[in-house]
């Protein structure tokens, strides 16, 4: 019959046999363990799901081995089958007919696809190119309003507190109940965070946006910190200057939103250039006219390394 597969489990009309998906299946695992054992993955994805990512690259080389192992044996029945057949007998034996590839009536083949190449081509992808973290370009596409972005990084009111009249998602407490950085009165909404201890004391770009907000205490006013972050061209609503940014996540790559400061001046350095900065923010800079990017003085800012972890959460 044509089009039929021969021993070996050869290749049929451009598809992929059972041997050569289940080698795909497991180098897919194989890349799923590499980047996660490495610490590429931050790149992608939040480092929380690193478990998940190695149980599901474990799963996928056990199942792709055990697949290949199975279709060994089976091709190796089917020519023990074979060589049992007299010499010009007709048909197939029985079999070698649950194990070698079905055709239809006009010799089309149909047990074999070409999908598993689809799943190929992202494994050598990312076998041969490492794309870089989100950066300078990823900031200008998706700068937006940084007002009350990314609250759940600090400290949950306690319930019944006495100036949280009302609470944001996450089950934090503004003083009048509200989900902006002001009111249509233009007072300010505030939430309480943790004390800052120590001198130049680190913060990430997100918790110290967020305390310039709605820090009830101005715990960041007047107060030097560290922040680490990538020079980024200015944001919206500042005709001068550049900003130090951070891209923050909340699951992966694809939902990144950028947390800016913006900083008076020329940049010192090219774009993406990371550094390591002492800050001190300028009271009462953050408007919505520039999407609440509070402007800072820098005390000193030295360049260093891409985090392991490029991304804020």
């Amino acid at each position: 019959m044509s089009g039929r597969r021969g021993s070996g489990g050869g290749m049929n009309g451009g598809g992929m046999n059972k041997e050569t998906q289940s080698i795909v299946v497991a180098l897919l695992g194989g890349l799923l363990l590499s980047i996660t054992l490495s610490g590429r993955f931050t790149s992608y994805v939040r480092p929380g799901f690193a478990p998940l990512l190695l149980i599901g690259g474990g799963i996928l080389v056990v199942v792709g081995v055990l697949s290949l192992i199975l279709a060994i044996r089976a091709d190796v029945r089917a020519d023990r089958a074979r060589k049992v057949v007299p010499a010009g007998t007709a048909g197939t034996p029985a079999s070698d007919a649950g194990t070698d590839q079905v055709a239809d009536a006009h010799g089309h083949d149909h047990s074999t696809s070409r999908a598993p190449w689809l799943i190929l081509l992202p494994v050598l992808v990312l076998l041969l190119v490492a794309p870089p973290a989100l950066g300078a370009d990823a900031v200008a596409r998706n700068a937006s309003s940084q007002g009350l972005a990314g609250y759940d990084v600090v400290a949950q009111e306690p319930a019944g507190s006495k100036d949280g009249a009302g609470a944001s998602p996450g089950g934090y407490k503004f003083n009048d109940g509200s989900g902006s950085a002001t009111d249509s009165k233009g007072s300010r909404r505030t939430m309480h965070f943790p004390p800052l201890e120590g001198s130049d004391p680190s913060l990430t770009i997100k918790e110290l946006v967020l305390r310039a907000l709605y820090d009830a205490d101005n715990s960041v006013q007047d107060k030097a910190v560290t922040v680490t972050g990538f020079i980024a061209p200015a944001g919206d609503g500042y005709s001068g200057g550049y900003t130090i940014a951070r891209m923050v996540i909340s699951c992966c790559a694809a939902d990144a939103n950028p947390m800016q400061l913006h900083v008076a001046g020329e940049a010192p350095l090219p774009s993406n250039t990371w550094v390591n900065a002492v800050v001190t923010v300028v009271p009462d800079t953050a408007t919505l006219e520039n999407g609440y990017v509070p402007t800072i003085t820098l005390s000193s800012m030295t360049t260093t390394n891409q985090p392991d972890d490029p991304y804020e959460h």
